[in-house]
């Protein structure tokens, strides 16, 4: 088996990519990337023997894969993880996300409908597509109320892989991640709430949070998330059509996380308030028993487990 993963270079990307570099039935990895965030390392990805030998790097913009290029190639699966990630900067960059987001979701699509070979696509959404939660945890039936233009733009994605699906039965399958974390996540005016704390931690610099710190999140570590995309994957199209939420079904609040985070650092750093922003959701925590009913899949690694091999892979960033 052949594999194309967009955006490779990101947290999901270089973990995937090492996860089905270890694995005797793919034989080539592909990674594409537009390097258009910023990284610890110029060289993010991790180097295994198999990776040496199986994976081939395109410094591309995944929204100009055409057919040609796809059927070049010759790929048995696509996993489609390449998106603009940021709410608050989704609200001020609105153009930049729907043609990043969702228009380029919308090309690839009707790009891979025209492929010989119809290769399988996974395509990786999010849980604000959701919006505010109605019930907790939430599950793939869960009323869909985006709250910002991220949000919008993964929902508009999903729709245009669905379509495909339903009209020409392309073999399409949505994960809806819920919040990761782990070794290569970005750190610049994006950055996710963990990667920004155990940064501001380690260096003893001040640490804020929104509101009371009272909202939740369902935080799952990235060796977890990518497992569970290799297992899709090796089930294969008999899951053609299937949406399946991935985390851990346990809710952590903010202000937990920044305690935990600052005792596992033995960090000196004060931890302030201030008032939250307005597209924030109160909580998110996932339903994962359709991925674990179907194929197997449920989380391995705990919270503190999890936070303590990421902030060992942070502390070669901190003088």
């Amino acid at each position: 088996m052949k594999v194309l993963v967009t955006g490779a270079a990101g947290l999901y990307g270089v973990h995937l990519v090492d996860e089905l570099a270890r694995r005797d039935d793919i034989t080539a990895v592909i990674g594409v990337d537009n390097f258009s965030r910023s990284y610890f390392e110029d060289d993010p990805f991790i180097k295994s023997t198999q990776f040496e030998s199986k994976f081939q790097l395109v410094e591309e913009d995944y929204c100009k894969l055409t057919t040609r290029d796809i059927d070049k190639f010759d790929v048995d699966a696509i996993i489609h993880l390449a998106a603009y990630i940021s709410i608050p900067e989704s609200m001020e960059r609105e153009e930049d996300y729907f043609h990043n987001n969702e228009y380029g979701t919308f090309r690839l699509m009707q790009s891979l409908v025209r492929t010989r070979k119809w290769p399988a696509m996974i395509y990786a959404s999010s849980p604000e597509v959701y919006g505010n939660p109605i019930y907790t945890p939430m599950d793939i039936n869960h009323p869909m109320l985006p709250r910002s233009i991220y949000a919008v733009t993964k929902l508009a994605a999903e729709k245009h892989c669905r379509a495909m699906h339903e009209w020409y039965k392309y073999p399409v399958t949505i994960i809806r991640n819920f919040n990761t974390y782990g070794e290569n996540q970005d750190i610049s005016g994006n950055a996710g709430v963990v990667s920004s704390f155990i940064m501001k931690f380690l260096k003893n610099e001040p640490v804020v949070v929104h509101d009371s710190g009272e909202q939740t999140r369902d935080f799952q570590y990235v060796k977890d998330a990518v497992r569970a995309y290799s297992l899709v994957l090796q089930k294969g199209n008999p899951l053609a059509g299937e949406v399946f939420n991935i985390g851990t079904g346990v809710q952590t609040s903010i202000k937990d996380l920044a305690h935990i985070i600052k005792e596992i650092t033995k960090s000196e750093s004060e931890v302030t308030f201030i008032p939250g922003r307005k597209a924030d959701l109160m909580s998110l925590e996932a339903d994962y028993s359709e991925i674990h009913k179907k194929a197997g899949w449920e989380p391995k690694y705990t919270l503190v487990e999890g936070l303590k091999r990421t902030i060992e892979w942070y502390r070669r960033f901190v003088p």
